[in-house]
């Protein structure tokens, strides 16, 4: 087996020949394909990892609502939650009309109305905020960094709040068709807040559309009784171990109340995430194939200019297994030199990924990673031990695999026609 080894390893040597200039290509293609599946699976595991933790830190564990009506009195949801171990929180969550300038709407706003202290123990604002103070009480308002932008406000700016459902109030449809003013209706001003704080989540939707409000603001707003809340936010110790959780909660609400989870609420998304991944595998293995093609290439060009050398090997007692192995090892050889510079060009250009990113846009003055289409800021990766391990069998499994024609070929010569081969 050593000698088969040594062999294959010798004929792997460059020398100034075309068999080991295509040796070379054929390890520059393995490299090449091990680095691609390497970072495309590490952005995309970065991707997924990163989009749950955004998900699980801008959202509740789950959210206990009533399918028609809200929550007039939720203070015994959150005994019942805390006492099947979880903690919960009431929270008011409406789209709004925000009024930034004399003639300026911004109706892309969702309201959420809750108290400070539930923000900093279960949302953890105060580590997000960037400016400004938890502050909620009166009148007061936390918005994100894009609204403060958007909006050209920075602490201390006052906004005027619209709400959609008093702006409704306003009109009634006719029986035969259009629209009238609402007799019944009263005429009302928008509310005033000042800015007291401005944060950010790094996650490009939530921070464009999400400010904070008081509890009893966000009641007011909406016109509904102080205390009461459009749904219950709840947090358990573990948001990937819930089940039993949820199912002691269940049994403890009544008719007309349900519970969603963060995976239920974000199912078809996190659902897309893992097709993709695995899509995209599937397609770049096509790479590695490639590779595996070209090798097998590489062997039949070195089969027949080594034609006279595998003859004496023959007359000299190798059998035809100890050639087919020299062969063999070449494949496999070259798949673990191609295997071991790929993971170490794509260690190097995941650890490297945000400043290529930078450069290449700069060249090209285009944003290759924009946030209004992937929500983040920087491009995320995750490298998964498991996934490299899996890469690197795959590879040389298949430029193994690429070896065995040229090395069955290399075996079923003739000794005595490879020895006159010219």
């Amino acid at each position: 087996m050593m000698t088969e080894l040594f062999l294959a390893g010798r004929y792997l040597i460059p020398r100034r020949s075309a068999v080991s200039l295509i040796t070379v290509t054929s390890i520059l293609g393995v490299t090449l394909g091990v680095t691609v599946l390497m970072v495309v699976l590490a952005v995309m595991t970065g991707f997924t990892d990163l989009m749950k933790a955004k998900l699980v830190e801008t959202q509740a564990h789950f959210q206990i609502r009533h399918e028609r009506y809200a929550v007039n009195e939720p203070q015994w949801i959150l005994d019942a939650v805390k006492h099947a171990g979880g903690r919960a929180a009431p929270v008011i969550q409406s789209s709004i009309l925000v009024q930034y300038g004399k003639n300026r709407l911004d109706t892309r706003v969702v309201m959420f109305g809750a108290n400070e202290k539930d923000l900093e123990e279960n949302l953890d604002l105060k580590k997000k905020l960037l400016s400004g103070k938890i502050r909620l009480d009166r009148r007061h308002v936390i918005i994100s960094s894009d609204m403060a932008r958007r909006w050209n406000v920075e602490v201390g700016s006052k906004l005027l709040f619209h709400s959609a459902q008093k702006l409704t109030d306003l009109v009634e449809f006719k029986p035969e068709g259009g629209v009238a003013i609402n007799q019944k209706g009263s005429a009302y001003l928008p509310t005033e807040f000042t800015v007291s704080g401005i944060y950010s989540m790094g996650k490009y939707d939530f921070d464009r559309m999400i400010l904070f409000t008081g509890l009893d603001d966000a009641a007011e707003l909406v016109e509904l009784p102080w205390g009461a809340a459009t749904s219950i936010f709840g947090w358990g110790p573990d948001p990937f171990k819930q089940k039993t959780l949820v199912e002691k909660i269940k049994r403890k609400l009544p008719y007309g109340y349900h519970i969603t989870t963060w995976e239920e609420s974000n199912q078809r998304l996190l659902g897309v995430l893992a097709v993709e991944k695995r899509m995209m595998f599937f397609l770049l293995i096509f790479i590695v194939l490639v590779a595996a093609f070209s090798i097998a290439n590489t062997l039949i060009t070195s089969v027949y200019q080594k034609t006279r050398e595998i003859g004496l090997l023959k007359a000299l007692g190798a059998t035809d297994g100890t050639v087919t192995r020299v062969f063999v090892f070449q494949g496999f050889l070259i798949g673990v030199l191609g295997s071991l510079t790929g993971t170490l060009l794509g260690w190097l250009v995941i650890f490297f990924r945000n400043d290529i990113l930078r450069l290449v846009s700069k060249w090209t003055h285009m944003e290759l990673f924009p946030k209004e289409f992937y929500y983040f800021n920087e491009l995320p990766a995750h490298i998964v031990p498991g996934d490299v391990l899996f890469i690197v069998i795959s590879s040389i499994v298949l430029c193994t695999l690429g070896a065995l024609l040229p090395a069955l070929r290399a075996a079923y010569l003739d000794p005595a026609k490879a020895l006159r081969y010219e």
